[in-house]
């Protein structure tokens, strides 16, 4: 039988491989742009006074030129190696030859006919509501409209390496920017992208699963109830690369789970853990907790067996998966500075009074807000997790059906890991990240809560009451009704500002067109956003503050005195709604660098 663990000469070409390609891709943003374009940056978003790196135009041509070098280097010694490969004895293994799609193929076709019919329909329906969610009028533009009007509007440059604020998750950013090259409307642009990516990441889900030996109800069940869930339907139709880190993580994860038997170490396994370690941190850098789990856990699993040899394809594979998505930063390490990839707000270690007393309280409202109801969604989780843990000690007893206790033994243990270890990441930072940056550990409770599920429905109890599954169901359903709910009412205010922005650009729309001093950053975002996607043909230049010499044609606040701007006219506003007021200035004095009516409170 041919070994299915790898030489370290297929860590050599996966190395160069995936390093080549992510040098090359990042010499080819910089090649891209000239200096002045990269100092253009720093007029995108002025609001913070935040400016990119100092940098001579022969330095950016000279990071350039390396990351070219490197690119060629490494892609020379890839087809180095990979011509040299009939002269190794190593083959690959009989489930590396069978390759991922016949893997999905042999999986599907154990599924019976109304099995497959059932999976069908559950998929088209949640794509279906995906859908219906993604439009603007039902979950409006607000986490993403920022990624559109700051980045995906600006260029390849502007999205691969301008971070003035944590919001420009690059990867869900770079997606958008293709389908921006078609159309520009928000839609096409910021929704569709995600969906079509949230549908694929839940396919890998549930395949995942069922390669793993779930049984087929289960494995829907959780996929199911894990695409319902508040903050899965969210970010499943929103452009913020959650369900780009969610898919990702589900790829490490079951890479991680085949890397766990040492007979089933095949190449594809640690293919999908060094690239989906490294798009996964592309698409958002709290990836990392990912890596933590994953690393971390095949690390003990080596020491569990004192594999050597296994440790240090571990390392290997860790060092590649960290240099290369170094590498894909490397445009916005470059111009915007490591500082604000790796010390802005939501990374910066609190001090140890502050964190010790907001942990209990991130941790109850982050894996409730999990559970799908951030109050009392807790006591569910914890109910879970007790549950499980019951199982996973009958299973260890051997008390257990085989089709139980096979899942249960796989993915129990690694499952409660991939859900805690995080948080041991969080205190060794002391760092309290926003709860969505986690929400991909949701999936890995209802795969456990399946399983329990799954486990009542077998049992005597199940048989004796008949309504024991319509029950179930109706609870099911409750909960599934509830989540939907919740977010429509959770949508209706930043409806009505969304509402009162667009009125406002549609007055604007109909006017002269002129200058726009628009201080406020929401002002200037959502103004952007819709001239940008809807009327591109109206020449919208809006700044932050007076520049001299500029004639400028109207003023955009917000009403009754509030804000950071707070205009001084002597006459009433052109426009007023309750989000938006605009002046239309009209005298010459008005167009000073230091006009009048400009004043500002702090």
């Amino acid at each position: 039988m041919t070994s299915s663990v790898p030489r370290l000469s297929f860590f050599a070409m996966l190395g160069c491989a995936v390093l080549a390609v992510s040098a090359g891709y990042a010499a080819i943003v910089l090649h891209s742009a000239t200096w002045a374009d990269t100092q253009q940056l720093n007029n995108v978003f002025p609001f913070y006074h935040w400016k990119i790196r100092t940098f001579t135009p022969v330095e950016l041509r000279q990071a350039t030129q390396w990351l070219a070098i490197a690119a060629g280097a490494l892609g020379t010694s890839w087809a180095v190696l990979f011509r040299s490969r009939a002269k190794r004895t190593e083959q690959p293994s009989q489930q590396d030859k069978i390759g991922f799609s016949g893997t999905i193929t042999i999986l599907l076709n154990d599924l019976t006919q109304a099995q497959r019919r059932g999976a069908t329909a559950a998929f088209a329906a949640l794509t279906g509501l995906r859908l219906v969610l993604s439009l603007p009028m039902i979950i409006p533009a607000y986490d993403d409209a920022a990624s559109y009007t700051l980045f995906v509007s600006k260029g390849l440059l502007a999205v691969s390496s301008y971070y003035p604020l944590p919001n420009n998750h690059v990867l869900s950013n770079t997606l958008s920017w293709l389908f921006f090259q078609v159309n520009p409307s928000f839609w096409w642009t910021m929704r569709l992208p995600v969906v079509l990516t949230a549908t694929a990441a839940t396919g890998l889900l549930f395949v995942g699963l069922l390669r793993e030996k779930v049984a087929f109800r289960p494995a829907l069940l959780a996929t199911v109830l894990f695409s319902l869930s508040q903050l899965s339907l969210y970010h499943a139709v929103v452009g913020r690369g959650y369900w780009l880190l969610t898919g990702l993580a589900g790829l490490v994860f079951f890479s991680t789970m085949a890397l766990s038997r040492p007979t089933a170490r095949t190449r594809r396994a640690w293919w999908g853990l060094v690239v989906g370690g490294m798009l996964g941190t592309y698409a958002v850098p709290t990836f990392a907790l990912v890596l933590g789990s994953a690393f971390s856990w095949l690390g003990l699993e080596c020491l569990r067996r004192r594999d050597a040899a296994g440790l240090l394809r571990l390392g290997l594979a860790g060092g590649i998966t960290a240099v290369g998505s170094l590498l894909l930063y490397a445009p916005l390490l470059f111009i915007s500075g490591p500082a604000k990839l790796f010390n802005n707000g939501f990374v910066a270690s609190l001090p140890l009074h502050d964190f010790l007393a907001g942990l209990p309280r991130f941790v109850w409202q982050t894996e409730g807000a999990m559970a799908g109801q951030v109050a009392y969604g807790g006591l569910l989780v914890f109910a879970g997790f007790i549950a499980a843990a019951g199982l996973l000690w009958r299973a260890r007893q051997q008390a257990l059906p085989a089709q139980l206790a096979v899942p249960i033994r796989r993915l129990g243990l690694p499952a409660l890991w991939f859900i805690a270890l995080p948080y041991a990441v969080l205190a060794a930072q002391r760092v309290l990240p926003p709860g969505r940056t986690m929400f991909y550990k949701a999936f890995f409770f209802f795969t456990l809560l399946a399983l329990v599920l799954e486990w009542l429905l077998q049992t005597q109890l199940a048989s004796r009451l008949r309504l024991l599954r319509p029950l179930l169901g109706l609870l099911a359903l409750g909960w599934a009704g509830y989540q939907v709910v919740s977010l429509r009412r959770d949508a209706r205010i930043p409806l009505q500002h969304n509402a009162a922005y667009h009125e406002a650009f549609a007055w604007l729309a109909r006017q002269t067109p002129g200058p726009v001093l628009a201080p406020e950053p929401t002002h200037a975002i959502f103004l952007g956003l819709y001239f940008r996607a809807e009327q591109p043909a109206w020449p919208w230049h809006a700044d932050a503050a007076p520049q001299p010499g500029i004639p400028y044609a109207y003023a955009v606040a917000f009403p009754n005195r509030r804000g950071y701007f707070q205009p001084r006219f002597a006459y009433p506003p052109a426009f007023h709604n309750q989000e938006v007021d605009i002046y239309r200035i009209s005298t010459p004095t008005d167009s000073t660098a230091s006009p009048a009516y400009w004043h500002l409170v702090e």
